[in-house]
């Protein structure tokens, strides 16, 4: 048998790995990507369960509200969802579990973030999590930050990031929406789009309670709203690591008081028990109705099938990577159809 030319065998391999790594490089980056956040609380939670196991086939990755930083000196709480993480494996689906300040508590992010010693305490413990699980990544939602801390979130940020991406695992975070970018504002101040943007895999804009519970009826999401948050948002980060937040919910707000959050499970109860005149918002492409009761006339907002494709539509003109949803459980089955066609790449509005 001829010696074979090792020199050559050499050239071609080269070659081989070159194209690969070029063809890689040039491939479009992942798009129509559908996050589910799996809520392990409430006394409803299995049907959360009945959802992905029902819609699996459309979901890429799932968020579970597994693990809290219970307090000011960082420790972490954790409970490992054996079956979630199993089916994920066997089904394709990415397992990111969801990191939380517990209670969204304003304090115990603070006192994290402001100090050396805890970011890394807690980095170390979502790192160990992360790799005990097999889990691809992780997702960050810690919430309530105060806007003096955008500095130490953002430092808390890079030094997550780059342990984890020094293990090959992916960083991913939810950010409250805005359509412009103000460091003083309680609520979405210490959150630096731009920085994000360049030290995270993906970033989801949580782009509803545009109106929420204690303040005035209104849109949940209304279109233009979402729209204005998404022309913010491209115009900080890649569009490749942008995610669409969307809710499947409504609020029924008292004339006094705050308002009360329904399912779409409970939004139909309520339509059924009520029987009120639905009402279509042409402009904020949402449903609302109204409805009298012992203690007044509440007003209801809602997000449905209807509201949710033109979220969609809006997904593919911004050319962004994907949506992700507040939460599975409970929802209208007309939504798993709309999402069949996105992930298809079909229009989804005729």
């Amino acid at each position: 048998m001829q010696k074979p030319n090792t020199y050559l065998i050499a050239i071609v391999s080269f070659f081989a790995v070159f194209i690969l790594a070029v063809g890689a490089a040039r491939q479009p980056k992942s798009r129509n990507l559908v996050i589910g956040y799996f809520w392990h609380r409430g006394p409803q939670y299995k049907e959360h369960y009945t959802s992905v196991r029902q819609h699996y086939k459309h979901i890429t990755h799932l968020c579970p509200t597994r693990i809290a930083i219970k307090d000011t000196q960082g420790n972490i709480a954790c409970s490992k969802d054996k079956w979630l993480l199993a089916f994920g494996k066997q089904h394709g689906i990415a397992i990111l579990p969801l990191v939380a300040n517990s209670n969204f508590n304003r304090e115990i992010a603070s006192a994290v973030l402001n100090d050396p010693a805890k970011r890394t305490k807690v980095v170390d413990q979502l790192l160990e999590i992360t790799l005990d699980w097999k889990c691809p990544g992780i997702n960050i939602d810690i919430e309530n930050v105060d806007a003096a801390d955008r500095q130490a979130f953002n430092l808390f940020m890079q030094e997550l990031c780059d342990r984890f991406h020094e293990k090959g695992l992916a960083v991913t975070i939810d950010v409250p929406a805005k359509t412009k970018d103000n460091p003083t504002s309680y609520w979405s101040g210490a959150f630096d789009y731009e920085f994000l943007g360049k030290c995270c895999d993906l970033v989801m804009l949580m782009c509803y309670d545009e109106h929420w519970s204690g303040g005035k009826p209104g849109p949940i999401a209304s279109k233009p709203w979402v729209e204005k948050c998404l022309n913010y948002a491209v115009s900080t980060m890649p569009r490749h690591k942008i995610i669409l937040g969307v809710g499947w919910y409504g609020y029924d707000w008292p004339e006094n008081g705050r308002a009360r959050a329904h399912t779409s499970k409970g939004i139909a109860e309520l339509i059924a028990d009520k029987k009120p005149l639905l009402r279509w918002d042409n402009e904020a492409k949402s449903h609302w109705f109204e409805y009298q009761s012992e203690d007044g006339k509440h007003q209801v907002w809602y997000e449905d099938p209807s509201s949710f494709a033109h979220k969609l539509e809006l997904a593919w003109k911004y050319r962004i990577a994907g949506i992700s949803i507040w939460r599975l459980g409970d929802e209208d089955p007309n939504y798993w159809k709309l999402i069949s066609k996105y992930r298809k790449g079909q229009k989804v509005i005729n």
